[in-house]
């Protein structure tokens, strides 16, 4: 078995991975924490973790909110994840819950720590992103990745005009942009997947072609490292693990 740890912040968003295509809820678990005591004086539990104060949510393709779970450790009810702020159960339970391989989720979570557990995928990944709007993707392998084994698919090749003497089809500077958010949410850096029949298909530090000083090579995607992705519907492929 292995396992991972990821500190998180409001809103952090982070990716799962496993070995047969997914995982499920029940093998989430948050710590960090002081656990709930019971003051006699008041009584009534203090600290713990309140129906608020860990929030996962999964995004439909669309970007709506697809589902919503709720870590609770208040002193009232089980530890555990739960549907609703309340401690409403799961219907089926946290293990009824699959997630898919690389499937990133929204994460609320006050400095906690998220952590997973289980079997990690040994497999090629290629998400395919929102036809509109941005995408929540991360970096499903157990280890960390650079830049450069990342690769962009899905779009026609450019082919030239002879006629407008120009290219056409291809991936512009605009159509796949890759963002990395810092802790406190705001973007930390932006790369470009070109291909537009001008410049060596690859990875660029603006939509104009500006070469990435040291390369993409020189860029580390932590393992689970998450990212927002701009793709229209295409794929971002990420290799598997090199064990």
């Amino acid at each position: 078995m292995n396992s991972s740890g990821a500190t998180m912040a409001a809103g952090s968003f982070a990716s799962v991975s496993a070995a047969n295509g997914s995982c499920t809820l029940a093998d989430f678990t948050v710590s960090g924490y002081d656990a709930p005591t019971w003051n006699e004086e008041d009584e009534e539990y203090v600290d713990g973790c309140g129906g608020g104060d860990f929030v996962i949510q999964f995004l439909s393709s669309a970007g709506t909110t697809e589902a919503r779970y709720y870590w609770i450790d208040n002193g009232e009810v089980a530890p555990g994840w739960y549907a609703a702020s309340n401690g409403t159960a799961i219907e089926g339970g946290a293990a009824s819950v699959s997630i898919p391989a690389g499937k990133a989720m929204w994460v609320i979570g006050r400095g906690m720590k998220l952590t997973s557990a289980g079997a990690v995928n040994n497999e090629d990944i290629a998400f395919k992103t929102r036809s509109s709007g941005a995408s929540a993707v991360g970096n499903a392998t157990p280890i960390d990745q650079t830049l450069a084994k990342l690769t962009v698919t899905g779009y026609d090749a450019p082919t030239w005009n002879e006629e407008d003497e120009e290219y056409v089809d291809g991936c512009g500077g605009g159509d796949f942009v890759v963002q990395f958010l810092t802790s406190s949410g705001t973007t930390e850096s932006r790369y470009y997947w070109i291909d537009n029949g001008e410049v060596a298909p690859g990875w660029y530090a603006a939509s104009n072609g500006t070469a990435i000083s040291g390369g993409a090579s020189s860029i580390t995607l932590p393992a689970g490292k998450g990212m927002w992705v701009i793709g229209r519907g295409m794929y971002l492929n990420i290799p598997a693990p090199e064990l």
